[in-house]
């Protein structure tokens, strides 16, 4: 049994989708994307190869699946559903004039953090394609089907690393749980193990304003530990015109693991949209379309 895991009508089609392409080719419910079409490959070694085809500008990508697992549920999810379409959103248009003024002064600055295999950063290479995209991925097996997935596009930076609210040492709280759903806790002092933990102003500094780079999305998607990202040291999230992130109270029930977000969004000037699974937290107090200094 996969812990951590509600059966919904969508998740068992998904679920079944994914078994079904990984044997024999087909589908239960056979997907028409708005943007990308796609095609099963083969299989080798336990995982399933894809060609994902943007119908927007041909851009293609090649992507590697681990057969029937949750993978299919994030492609299904990211490629299929769109869950990160910003044309969903009314302020689109500040959205696409903001990235062609960023474009026209530098480098759109993505951050993807809890990158699973690449899929999401992936996705975003093709709507925005002239973004730098950093991906931050804590799990030793995703990160290694995530540079797969990244190949040796210059686009992508990949950190085997969590995210955090301070510097620290990272360990997976369970790894046996299904490989979309991994989450972090803080190392105690005196423990061996576990991955460096990177704050978002650490990895700003390596991507900095003066060298060309402008903080454009971020996305978080890191299962419960955005209690703690949140939970200080929090300045950098008005430097994101959008943000993106999964909240998991459903999944910690009790735990209040949304309430340090949802402080820190509600001291800044930003809209809060709920689409499907995400919040969209956009922000409203600089002009649309200027590149600012800090």
């Amino acid at each position: 049994m996969i812990k951590n895991w509600i059966p919904t009508p969508r998740k068992i089609v998904q679920l079944l989708n994914g078994l079904l392409l990984s044997t024999v080719n087909a589908k239960i419910v056979r997907a028409f994307p708005e943007t990308f079409s796609y095609r099963k490959n083969g299989a080798h070694d336990g995982m399933d190869r894809l060609t994902v085809t943007n119908s927007l500008n041909d851009c293609k990508s090649e992507i590697f699946l681990r057969s029937a697992t949750s993978d299919w549920f994030t492609f299904d999810q990211i490629f299929i559903h769109e869950d990160y379409n910003l044309k969903a959103l009314k302020r689109y248009p500040e959205f696409e004039a903001l990235y062609k003024r960023y474009i026209g002064e530098g480098t759109p600055l993505i951050l993807d953090l809890g990158a699973n295999i690449g899929l999401s950063g992936l996705y975003f290479r093709h709507i925005w394609p002239g973004s730098k995209i950093v991906a931050v991925e804590p799990s030793e097996d995703n990160f290694g089907v995530l540079r797969k997935n990244f190949g040796d596009d210059s686009a992508f930076d990949a950190l085997l690393a969590g995210v955090a609210s301070r510097p620290a040492k990272l360990a997976l709280a369970d790894p046996s749980v299904e490989k979309n759903a991994f989450t972090t806790t803080v190392v105690e002092p005196g423990d061996t193990g576990g991955v460096q933990g990177v704050t978002v102003p650490e990895i700003l500094a390596r991507y900095p304003r003066s060298k060309g780079y402008f903080p454009f999305i971020v996305k978080i998607d890191i299962e419960g530990f955005e209690s703690e990202l949140f939970s200080g040291n929090t300045d950098w999230v008005n430097e994101f015109p959008v943000l993106i992130i999964e909240m998991h109270d459903w999944l910690f029930p009790g735990q209040r693991t949304s309430s340090n977000f949802l402080k820190t969004v509600s001291q800044l000037d930003r809209d809060f949209v709920y689409l499907g699974e995400n919040v969209f937290s956009i922000r409203n107090d600089r002009p649309a379309g200027a590149a600012q200094n800090p």
